[in-house]
């Protein structure tokens, strides 16, 4: 195991100020949900296993979010409940909160997963440490006390996202219905939010120009990286 040197909260909270003297992006537009035509069906749950829950709302193009419930009277780390519940119909790109019996564990990750209203997002930096996305909508000074407590000895640093986390995995649930670009039904490509960015990342075999005007259409919402991608 690696042994990780003590990250001292001056480090992340310089990290932060000098992320907060970058000029903010000007945001992309991102699927509305109460504009869309397409309706989507909150899906009857087949697990009570937080991640696979999670899995079957993103299949049916919702957005779901956690939220932890201590006081809840059953196994910990368990689904108990969805708002809105399982079979009602909702424009797709709701969002979907998955409540779940008891906490997140004390881990910097699990943390990130649990709260994504305010984090983006957690990747490795080329250093090692961690990097946390976290929402410009976010409570940072209650944001870096919360890191503070669970992230132990691992360094890490903190950068604000003018796009949240639901904002961007509405972008990924349009490029999913593969309508983006003539003959984006054919093609094979990967998306994922990558927090050093804050931005959709995806792989893709496309021309110069193609992966201009998917860029452009973004506007920082979207990074494209041209590699291939086995398709199922």
């Amino acid at each position: 195991m690696h042994k990780w040197t003590l990250a001292l909260a001056a480090t992340a909270l310089a990290g932060l100020a000098g992320c907060a003297q970058q000029p903010a992006a000007d945001p992309a537009p991102v699927p509305s949900p109460t504009a869309s035509a397409r309706m989507s069906m909150v899906p009857n749950l087949t697990s009570d296993n937080p991640v696979v829950v999670e899995k079957e709302i993103l299949d049916g193009e919702l957005v779901p979010i956690m939220k932890y419930e201590p006081g809840v009277v059953a196994d910990a780390n368990t689904v108990v409940n969805t708002v809105p519940a399982p079979g009602t119909r909702v424009p797709a790109g709701t969002v979907v909160t998955i409540v779940v019996a008891g906490s997140p564990a004390a881990k910097l990750s699990a943390v990130v997963d649990a709260d994504r209203e305010t984090f983006v997002g957690l990747a490795k930096d080329r250093d090692g440490s961690w990097v946390v996305a976290v929402s410009a909508t976010a409570d940072l000074p209650k944001t870096l006390q919360r890191l503070k407590a669970v992230a132990g000895s691992a360094p890490y640093r903190v950068q604000t996202c003018e796009r949240s986390w639901v904002e961007l995995t509405r972008v990924q649930i349009e490029l999913g219905r593969r309508d983006f670009l003539p003959g984006a039904d054919k093609l094979a490509f990967s998306t994922g939010i990558d927090p050093i960015a804050c931005a959709v990342l995806m792989t893709v075999q496309l021309s110069d120009g193609e992966i201009a005007e998917l860029t452009a259409r973004y506007r920082g919402a979207l990074v494209v990286r041209r590699g291939d991608v086995r398709r199922d």
